[in-house]
């Protein structure tokens, strides 16, 4: 039973329990930003398409602060790098707070400060991920993946709901100044952090070929290269919330509250993954197993679609969701493991880049699924994509399904 339950020992080491803390306060203060930003752009504007464009801005922001950070992050001081993206992250949400209580608000100030934020969180996050290695053991990186899994879920979970709830009992500034107010614990707790200098070799390339030489190192290594890819068709099956919408309607004929519970299976799915993930830190063939939780997550998603009713659906989704967290925190310690420290920055930069693209090509492979299949079988030929996907990578991809992790 103690090798399923949840590892808690990297919070002993000072530096990561400074770490967990300022990211627990950073993703529960995101997910008041991401109620507050759409409602008042969508008060502002009584347009959908002007909500989609401050999302769509803010996400090609944090995809350029991914690459943008993981070559900082090689270059020059993490610590650093993280407290400066930090800052500049509470600084926009301090600006959103006052441009949200004055009597007439401007959407450009919106669209800036999200679009700084985004950089901010996307060099700080890539940083962050680059540093990790550095304030664990290394046989603790699962344990630690883990944990930090743990808040993010927890945080995607609720925060947004408590958002919601302060803006409908303030106003959209309130909001504003308790994310600005966690800008300001997290840049504390990061303070603490000790100073993590770059190698010499890494600060005399240019920005251009420090990141070919991070892209090269990609390309070249037959474990992480490898573990990169499995990554993308995980989050390829990801896009499954796209269908939802249809499927709850005409499927399972279930409302607003029903559709709100699918949307949360995979989150709470994830977060009984997370407190069950004591096993990842035991098990040697990390290569394998990562590979089998792509499957275990499409198995999910079949089973949502095959089920055909609300319990099944519920049921489906959470095993993807358990799925997903099990292969995030074996990918992340097979990464971390197998990569030069004067590289990680850039590997994490790159790592945080096919989650982007691989979520938004997964919603683009369901919603052309969903144009010639009905909604269930959508669901089903979805997963099936993705069963597929991750068999060919277990063939292709020997060096990765054979890994054996000392421990």
């Amino acid at each position: 039973m103690g090798r399923l339950v949840l590892d808690v020992t990297p919070l002993r080491g000072r530096a990561f329990r400074y770490v967990f803390i300022a990211r627990t306060v950073a993703v529960f203060g995101l997910g008041f930003a991401m109620v507050a930003v759409p409602l008042q752009v969508y008060s502002l504007t009584g347009s959908t398409v002007g909500v989609a464009s401050v999302s769509v801005a803010v996400g090609i922001a944090a995809f350029v602060g991914t690459l943008l950070g993981g070559v900082l992050a090689d270059r020059a001081d993490r610590r650093r790098v993280i407290l400066i993206a930090r800052s500049a992250a509470g600084l926009a949400f301090a600006v959103l707070a006052v441009n949200a209580a004055l009597p007439e608000q401007h959407l450009w100030v919106i669209y800036l400060c999200g679009m700084v934020e985004g950089i901010a969180d996307g060099v700080s996050g890539t940083a962050l991920m680059a540093a990790t290695p550095g304030l664990v053991a290394q046989d603790k990186l699962p344990a630690a993946g883990a944990l930090l899994a743990l808040m993010a879920d927890l945080g995607s979970a609720t925060a947004p709901a408590l958002g919601g709830l302060l803006v409908t009992a303030t106003d959209f500034w309130v909001n504003y100044a308790v994310c600005a107010g966690a800008g300001v614990v997290t840049v504390t707790c990061l303070t603490r952090l000790p100073s993590m200098p770059p190698t010499e070799a890494a600060r005399s390339e240019t920005v251009l070929q420090s990141l070919g030489a991070g892209i090269r190192f990609v390309s070249r290594d037959r474990i992480v290269g490898p573990a990169l890819l499995v990554g993308v068709i995980a989050m390829v099956l990801s896009g499954w919330s796209v269908l939802l919408p249809e499927y709850g309607e005409q499927v399972l004929k279930v409302g607003p509250e029903g559709l709100g519970l699918l949307y949360a299976a995979p989150a709470i799915g994830a977060l009984i993954g997370s407190l069950t993930s004591g096993w990842t830190g035991t098990v040697r063939r990390t290569g394998a197993l990562a590979i089998g939780a792509v499957l275990v997550s499409a198995v999910g998603l079949a089973t949502t679609g095959l089920g055909g009713g609300l319990i099944w659906a519920l049921v489906g989704l959470a095993v993807f969701g358990i799925g997903r967290l099990a292969g995030d925190v074996l990918r992340f310690t097979i990464v971390q493991e197998n990569t030069p420290d004067q590289f990680r920055g850039r590997v994490a930069g790159l790592w945080t880049a096919q989650v982007t693209t691989g979520i938004a090509l997964g919603a683009a492979v369901a919603g052309g699924i969903s144009t010639v299949a009905s909604p269930r079988d959508t669901f089903v030929l979805y997963a099936a994509v993705g069963v597929v996907s991750t068999l060919v990578a277990a063939m292709t991809l020997p060096t990765l399904r054979r890994l054996v992790r000392s421990l």
